[in-house]
């Protein structure tokens, strides 16, 4: 990425240079002439530490123990900035869920924002336009996690086919050379030429700012380094943590909030060793005499995490765990909010409960029966079984229930609705609605006729609360519906 605040023509050129280090992997592409110059991200150290933590967990899951030489390219590319509101002049790229549903950043080295053609992500993978790119790469490289395994896949590549390293011929080999660069020592000089002249293009002999460019991405390697020191890059970054010195996280907030809007974002200190976390959330209607689980969200690479409460005037209270793959530290303190208009209640439980269990059972108001339904979703066309005739058995069927998703972030193209199977129903009838964005609730679609107690769908509007119900058909009549279930949508 590129330095703002440069004049216009400069800056096109600079954006121009990042173009080429993702670009075709059996090419050596010819550098742009244009000197590199500092990059501009707006993040805090702490937020540098916690991505650089990410790509080292990232990258070991792939064998790199080394993730240090990731973090390097990533902080010479776009100083550590994989989503657009961490760097505003650059272009916006595809919807993220390491970005909250906002765009990940994207160059624009092969013209203006709206082609769509810069790379992609804080490793600005590159294969055409946007489309083109996740058609190639795959939409996971849309998050941190995804740009990082990617970029492992991309280096091992590189040198494996790198004229400056001999005895490397395959992954396993590519992965033990790598594993063994150390910055300002064995094989950094090495290391540097091949990231120079494979993943950026600035090849010797046909790049005349070679010399430049080769000491650009060691600096910039070299002053991440610095930042952080050897230890955590080499001591703990990639070491778990044993189980019993893993901490809890300390610092949840915010404490003690009341929230009017339709989110809140969840934070705590980062925990060293941790690899992931869970976030346990509960919520109460009585004043605080009883508390339910509402949700628990597991494996969440960051140490912050948007929800969208679906039972409004409500108290909710919240605790998060650190995680390693050995196991989970103890959960912290409660953390209490209000959601809408409702007393906050901040008393503490006098013991903890047990461990969350199963996602939210307490029914939400009932929907209104569906007005006109909305026009069926043109694409992926989803296909309508034809329902088996039966005989009408003599009790009412009952309405399906066990139904999930039930609460919860969805961040893929499709949601699989499942919910118990009916002794003597031959079909399912699902209703669904959305939130508009002035908070009323509308029809979205009902899908009759389902065979199966299961049903996926592609909902059409991303970064959306959903509801739906569902109930079961025989050959004469169909139970009332279910209790509606919710779930956000955040699409590709």
């Amino acid at each position: 990425m590129f330095k703002p605040n440069v004049t216009s023509l400069f800056a096109i050129s600079l954006i121009a240079l990042l173009a080429t280090a993702c670009g075709d992997a059996s090419l050596e592409v010819e550098g742009d002439d244009v000197e590199l110059t500092e990059i501009e991200a707006n993040l805090t150290s702490s937020q540098r530490r916690e991505r650089s933590q990410i790509i080292l967990r990232s990258a070991a899951e792939e064998g790199l123990t080394n993730g240090f030489l990731l973090a390097g390219i990533a902080n010479a590319e776009t100083g550590m900035a994989h989503c657009w509101s961490e760097a505003t002049w650059a272009c916006k790229g595809p919807a993220s869920s390491s970005c909250g549903g906002g765009p990940v950043i994207a160059g624009s080295g092969d013209g203006p924002c709206s082609r769509k053609q810069g790379g992609l992500g804080y490793f600005q993978f590159d294969g055409g336009t946007h489309n083109q790119t996740l058609a190639r790469d795959g939409h996971g490289i849309l998050t941190v996690e995804g740009n990082t395994k990617k970029a492992v896949e991309f280096t091992v590549d590189m040198v494996i086919r790198s004229r400056y390293i001999s005895g490397v011929s395959n992954r396993a080999q590519a992965l033990a050379w790598m594993n063994e660069v150390r910055p300002n020592g064995n094989n950094w000089n090495t290391w540097i030429k091949t990231v120079t002249h494979y993943y950026n293009g600035c090849v010797p002999g046909r790049c005349r700012v070679y010399s430049a460019r080769i000491t650009s991405y060691s600096t910039k390697a070299i002053r991440i380094y610095n930042e952080f020191g050897h230890d955590f890059w080499y001591a703990h970054g990639h070491t778990p943590v044993p189980v019993e010195d893993l901490e809890a996280p300390a610092n949840p907030g915010p404490v003690d909030a009341s929230i009017t809007g339709s989110q809140i974002t969840l934070n705590w200190d980062s925990v060293e060793g941790a690899r992931n976390y869970n976030v346990a959330l509960e919520y109460t209607q009585d004043s605080g005499n009883s508390w339910k689980q509402y949700h628990t969200w597991t494996g969440r690479s960051s140490n912050s995490f948007t929800v969208w409460p679906q039972i409004d005037n409500t108290n909710y209270r919240w605790r998060v765990q650190a995680c390693t793959s050995a196991g989970c530290s103890d959960f912290s303190t409660y953390t209490h909010f209000a959601f809408g208009d409702v007393e906050l209640i901040t008393a503490q439980p006098v013991a903890p409960i047990e461990e969350p269990a199963e996602p939210i059972e307490e029914p939400m108001e009932p929907i209104e029966e569906p007005e006109a339904p909305i026009e069926e979703p043109v694409a992926p066309e989803q296909p309508v079984e034809p329902a088996p005739i039966e005989e009408p058995i003599e009790e009412g069927l009952r309405a399906p229930q066990s139904m999930s998703p039930a609460g919860g972030t969805i961040p893929h193209s499709s949601v699989d609705l499942t919910w118990e199977e009916i002794d003597g129903a031959s079909t399912y009838d699902v209703h669904m609605m959305y939130q508009k964005r002035n908070g009323t609730w509308a029809n979205y679609y009902t899908w009759t006729r389902r065979s199966e107690a299961r049903f996926q769908v592609w909902p059409q509007l991303d970064n959306t609360n959903y509801r739906w119900r569902v109930r079961a058909c025989d050959g004469s009549e169909c139970s009332d519906y279910s209790e509606a279930e919710a779930f956000y949508f955040t699409g590709r």
